[in-house]
């Protein structure tokens, strides 16, 4: 089929109207692109199966064993839990599975039951101060085998318990827990976010420890979840909190926290950034409903041993791609368990993937292969867009720190009638700290699209069956950049590079500009070997189909601003250090550095080397890894180093490896 039979046309949606679909579109007469849609598009489920029927929870204490009651969707062997306290040491928080309990019953069932004897940890051996003659926190991974797919499920949670009287013989029942968090959020000169979910709606505030004295900043509202800002703090000092929550004002341990240096003081910090931790290749640790908790942990850690005062995560962190929205938030939750390790001391702020999808599905025939089906998504657009969800999950700044709002909803035409996109809630955002400027921007904003099922020959970067998807429910393209956030980010970069107190700009994202190694044929290149031989995709009669336009307005913006030093990307699961400039395109103004660590714990892929800007690659590796980005006033160093503590690149001094000197540049725009 020739590029003109996929245009966008009115004479799609008057098909559309023809077999019955309801979408809100205008009618109109159809032509010989009536065979496009042969049969109604039927929404189906996918990626929707529940596991549980009913998730693991404490039903209440058989003396001192907590009973964990769970029930399964289809009858499975008996299951068994490891358990044991918590320890932290060096600001990463670890469980340590010191005990197993297993099912009594050897038969296969829905309904299961575990006692867990809590006393086996109220040991001096065992104990790391979170167990008292009070009771305590207890870790806990539930494994249960699979049949439908032959593997063995994970799951990580915690329960708090309470006890009276002796160790065995006193009572024990459940107790309130903070079953997420609780996490730092969002510090600056002054102040910090802290965040918590607790398992019951409970009170809840921040107790502040400034040398000698406390205070107490409550929250006004009784919930599950919970934000508490602590403000009226010093700039770059050193405090203590601790999280008070539940009817019985329960305390979690102390934790340390240093707020943000005034803006411009340029005293050195550290930041970290990876991307891609979704499920890995292997079983247990690597997929815990969804994520590879494995490689994100290990990422984080290091991150935090090598100082990191914060960490950018740029996206993919579940394996998404479902039409159930509770399970994509369970999904979410996984994540956020695994930073819990040490989210409660160093600020992760996170970036929306291709993967942080949820959506509509749609199954219709393929009309070039006989027999064949296209499974089709779009995300949605009110509070259930999987903007709307992201947000809510995540603590992030509501738009630009210079008060630039989040971007408005962005708008489309299809059959000549308006569509109106989600509101990007906080995945679009920026925020300064000391002398950097940072911006998270979203390249999976409203993106319809294709996923591969068992029944067709069409993979998600098949540039005919995302076109007959765009035709036929528009949206936006993977990878694409609307008007309204590209708008959105040059106001912003303008203030910033006006902005005496800031010396560099950090752009990050998900999808790469330049990709590298595993997706040249989507991102924002769309390689079209059918049109433009080893070019990228360039139709603006196929719908969002002038991507390296598109891509080429986007560089221009950062290029142009002579403070943007970095873009920090993934989706490609490798490390790339690439350097943009205008020998790739003329309007690339300034060099600007391309990041690609997609090293969190997604399966590897290798270096493409027939790529146009292949010889701009400087470094490649693909391993599970981490940047660290040290500021040290107006020099910036780089350190890669692989989860086995492996160096993997360094660079003294980003600015003078590209050739540029803040020193000599303008500062204005």
């Amino acid at each position: 089929m020739n590029t003109v039979s996929i245009r966008v046309s009115a004479a799609v949606i008057a098909i559309l109207f023809l077999v019955g679909v309801a979408m809100p579109f205008a009618t109109a007469t159809a032509t010989d692109l009536a065979p496009l849609i042969s049969d109604e598009p039927a929404p189906v489920e996918h990626g929707a199966a529940p596991f549980f029927e009913r998730v693991p929870i404490i039903t209440g204490f058989s003396g001192s064993s907590a009973i964990v009651e769970f029930a399964t969707v289809e009858e499975t062997p008996p299951g068994l839990i490891r358990f044991g306290p918590l320890h932290e040491v060096g600001g990463v928080e670890r469980a340590a599975y010191r005990k197993i309990a297993s099912e009594k019953s050897e038969e296969w069932t829905r309904e299961h039951t575990i006692l867990v004897d809590v006393s086996r940890l109220e040991s001096s051996a065992y104990d790391s101060s979170y167990m008292d003659n009070g009771g305590g926190i207890v870790a806990y991974r539930l494994e249960v085998f699979d049949p439908t797919f032959n593997v063995v499920r994970t799951f990580d949670r915690r329960f708090r318990y309470s006890r009276s009287g002796p160790r065995r013989d006193g009572e024990y029942a459940p107790a309130e827990t903070i079953v997420l968090g609780p996490c730092l959020d969002r510090v600056g000169p002054g102040y910090f976010f802290v965040s918590w979910e607790t398992d019951t709606p409970s009170p809840g505030g921040v107790i502040i420890m400034d040398g000698e004295s406390e205070r107490m900043v409550s929250e006004s509202r009784v919930d599950v979840r919970h934000e508490v800002l602590v403000a009226g703090l010093r700039e770059d000092a050193a405090y203590a909190y601790r999280v008070q929550y539940g009817n019985t004002k329960t305390l979690t341990r102390w934790h340390d926290v240093r707020t943000a240096p005034d803006p411009g003081s340029r005293r050195p910090f550290t930041f970290g950034f990876a991307s891609d931790s979704r499920s890995g290749v292997g079983g247990g640790e690597e997929n815990i409903e969804g994520v590879n908790c494995a490689g994100l942990k290990a990422v984080l850690a290091g991150a935090k041993a090598h100082g990191a005062d914060l960490f950018l995560f740029g996206g993919d962190l579940v394996d998404g791609y479902t039409s159930s929205e509770e399970r994509f938030l369970t999904q979410l939750d996984s994540w956020r368990r695994a930073s819990d390790q040490v989210a409660f001391s160093m600020p992760i702020y996170e970036g929306m993937g291709n993967h942080e999808q949820v959506g509509d599905y749609f199954q219709v025939t393929d009309p070039e292969h006989d027999g064949k089906r296209i499974l089709m998504y779009r995300d949605r657009s009110g509070d259930d867009s999987v903007e709307a969800l992201f947000s809510a999950r995540f603590v992030n700044p509501p738009g630009s720190c210079y008060g630039n709002a989040i971007p408005g909803p962005e708008r489309s035409y299809l059959g000549g009638v308006e569509q109106r996109g989600p509101g990007y809630g906080e995945t679009v955002y920026s925020f300064n700290y000391d002398n950097c400027h940072f911006v998270s921007v979203n390249s999976n904003y409203w993106v319809t699209g294709l996923y591969p099922s068992y029944n067709t020959v069409r993979w998600p970067s098949d540039h005919d069956g995302v076109a007959y998807a765009l035709g036929v429910f528009g949206g936006n393209r993977e990878g694409y950049l609307l008007p309204e956030q590209l708008k959105w980010l040059k106001v912003d970069l303008d203030i910033a590079q006006s902005d005496p107190d800031i010396d560099w700009i950090f752009v990050f994202t998900h999808e790469p500009a330049f990709p590298t190694g595993g997706h040249a044929y989507d991102a924002m290149f769309w390689r079209d070997e059918g049109r433009t031989g080893n070019g990228g995709l360039n139709d603006a009669d196929v719908p969002r189909g002038d991507v390296i336009d598109m891509r080429n307005r986007f560089w221009s913006i950062l290029s142009s601003h002579d403070k943007v030093l970095a873009f920090m990307c993934g989706d490609e699961h490798n490390y790339s250090r690439t350097l943009i400039d205008s020998d790739i395109h003329p309007t690339y103004t300034a060099p600007v550095w391309q990041f690609v660590s997609g090293g969190a714990g997604a399966p590897f892929y290798v270096q493409d080397t027939t790529v146009p800007w292949s010889d701009h690659v400087k470094a490649f590796s693909p391993v599970n890894h981490y940047c660290i980005f040290h500021i040290d006033a107006k020099r910036v160093g780089l350190s890669v180093y692989a989860t086995s503590g492996v160096l993997i690149d360094e660079v003294k001094d980003l600015a003078a490896a590209a050739g540029r000197s803040i020193d000599s540049a303008p500062q204005t725009p």
